[in-house]
This record gives structure tokens, sequence and C-alpha cells, in this order.
């Protein structure tokens, strides 16, 4: 009996398919009808196929490749439903490469592509800013024997590091619009006040150097007035160096 259910439940025709994205509280960057036009594109429509027809180990596989998603599930439901669940990856800043190419990095450091249908609000990043690796790639996965690589990563690293820091801070996220690249790879940063730019060096004491720029905005612009100054160099360990 049990037999005879599974076989007659395989030439059932597929009911829909049914897809739940959990966007974490955040914007989308796609939506379960641009990932179900996939699969028809790719697979034909599921609904004019048997159960026993429907490709599921293709369909997981190309849902778990998309580089915005993670925590892919794809399966059948008794009611003969195609069911996709997955979680949108939550992208931590915007950077722009030197030919104009854009891409996201997300928490984990999953390199994540830009679809200007769907705007995602981020820090912004550009500048001399090598991107050696394809969307979906997480840059953490790169082995340290790969010095070469590694080393073409290493403003992505900075950035994803620089991303972290003010991204979980309410106040350096109000203040910093976007930060900047060198040619030497040093890090500058722009801020949404006053017309200064912070020259804030390499990554070293990263956390440090920008508790300090929270401490000098509260306790020194405030008073001083934030035109004051062009230049504002957070480079030297423990000191505010100020330029008109």
């Amino acid at each position: 009996m049990m037999g005879f259910a599974n076989e007659s439940h395989k030439e059932k025709l597929c009911r829909g398919v049914v897809c739940k994205i959990d966007y974490r509280d955040s914007q989308p960057l796609l939506t379960g009808y641009d990932l179900i036009t996939e699969i028809n594109k790719r697979f034909g429509k599921p609904q004019t196929q048997t159960l026993a027809e429907i490709d599921l180990t293709g369909i997981s596989a190309f849902i778990r490749r998309n580089p915005n998603l993670e925590n892919t599930d794809v399966l059948l439901s008794i009611e003969g439903d195609l069911l996709i669940r997955a979680d949108q990856c939550t992208p931590i800043i915007k950077y722009f490469t030197p030919d104009g190419l854009q891409h996201y990095i997300d928490r984990k450091g999953r390199i994540m592509p830009v679809n200007p249908w769907y705007p995602y609000k981020a820090l912004i990043a550009n500048g001399q800013i090598e991107n050696p690796l394809k969307d979906g790639k997480n840059i953490f996965s790169v082995p340290e024997t790969s010095k070469k690589l590694r080393a073409q990563l290493q403003s992505l690293y900075d950035l994803h590091q620089m991303a972290e820091i003010i991204t979980a801070d309410s106040i350096l996220s109000a203040l910093i619009e976007q930060i900047y690249i060198t040619s030497k790879g040093k890090i500058q940063l722009v801020t949404k006040v006053g017309s200064h730019v912070v020259y804030f060096g390499d990554i070293t004491d990263a956390a440090e150097k920008l508790e300090n720029l929270k401490y000098f905005y509260k306790y020194g612009l405030t008073k001083t007035g934030w035109n004051k100054y062009s230049k504002i160099n957070l480079e030297y360990k423990n000191q505010i160096v100020c330029t008109k």
C-alpha cells in the first residue's frame, strides 16, 4: 500500500510553486517571483510536470548557487507543491571598482551582485579596489597559501572590517557616508557633516581610531564648527591632527 501510494504521488501534476524568502528585516534584493521566473526558464514550468519529472536536484543546486541567498531548501510537499525556502544574505557595504563595476559584500564575506531594480541602502566604498572573485564567492574562503590572490583581496578585507565596525555603531553609521581606498591602499573617509576628509591610514587599530573620531566629533567639532578643518588625520596612534 505504501509503495502504491508513493508511485501514485509521483504521478501527480505539480500543483504550484511556493517560494518564501526571509529578508531578515532588510530590503529585498530579489523576490520569490524572480526566483520562480528563473526556474521556469531553466527547468520549465513545474505545473506542467508530474512530481516525478521535476528535477528537484537540479533546482536545489540552482537555488543554492544564487549569490543573494543562503540556507536554501527545496522540497516537494505531500499536497504536490514545490516549496522553496531561503534566507537573503545581508550586505554591509557596496563598492565600486575603478572600471565602474558594482558589488556588495555581506556580513560573512560573500561577494554579491548589485541589481539596479532593487536599490539597497548601504555604506559606499570606491577607489583602487580590486575584484578578483566572482559573485557568490567568499573572500574568507581563499586559503593562506594563495598569497597573490589574498594580496589582491586586501582592499576587500579592509573594507569588510571597516564596514563591520561602522554598521554596528549607530553614531558611526549616521556620520560616515563613504570609504575611499587610495592607490597606496590607505583609507579615507567622507562624512555626512562638514567639508573635511578624514585620513584614516591603514586598517591598524581601526576600532580605536573610529572611537577617537566619535569622541572628537562629540567634544571637538561641535564646539569649533563642522567646517573649521579641511583635513582630519587619524593615522598616528592616539592622535588627531587637524589641518585648516
